[in-house]
């Protein structure tokens, strides 16, 4: 007989996900001049598995455009991911991308733009946003008003 407690992807993340430890945070290196980033947050199960969360935002205007997730993939599929010339990402510290994508959220949301509603999912697989995570003062929009290109 099958195990009947064997939960589904999107359930593990939105129950247990925040238990795994965090691996690492990465963003493409030009997206402060560009003024959107691909950021991509990895946690790490105790098996050599990764799922990771990867968030389009427009820091401009609309925030987290799109957003999807990775469940247990393998470290040579992670480090394919991270080191496809295209992506052109970098290593960052979590506080940062934290700060980006919440802060992008709240501006964009404050401005009548709508967040993807897949980051109800994604969302578990960052940090809950409270004072535990360092404030890191963000710009978003240009001139503190939406800026779409």
């Amino acid at each position: 007989m099958k195990n009947q407690n064997v939960l589904s992807p999107k359930e593990y993340i939105r129950t247990k996900v925040r238990s795994l430890p965090l691996y690492a945070s990465y963003i493409n290196e030009n997206w402060k001049e560009s003024g959107l980033a691909v950021v991509v947050v990895v946690r790490k199960h105790t098996v050599e598995k990764y799922t990771l969360g990867i968030y389009f935002v427009d820091l401009l205007a609309r925030g987290t455009h799109d957003t999807r997730f990775r469940f247990s993939i393998e470290k040579q599929d992670l480090e394919k991911l991270i080191n496809k010339p295209s992506n052109k990402l970098i290593l960052i510290d979590y506080a940062i991308v934290h700060n980006i994508i919440y802060g992008a959220n709240a501006f964009a949301e404050d401005h009548g733009f709508k967040i993807s509603r897949d980051f109800e999912l994604t969302s578990h697989l960052l940090e809950e946003d409270t004072e535990d995570v360092e404030f890191i003062d963000i710009e978003f929009g240009r001139n503190g008003k939406p800026f779409l290109k």
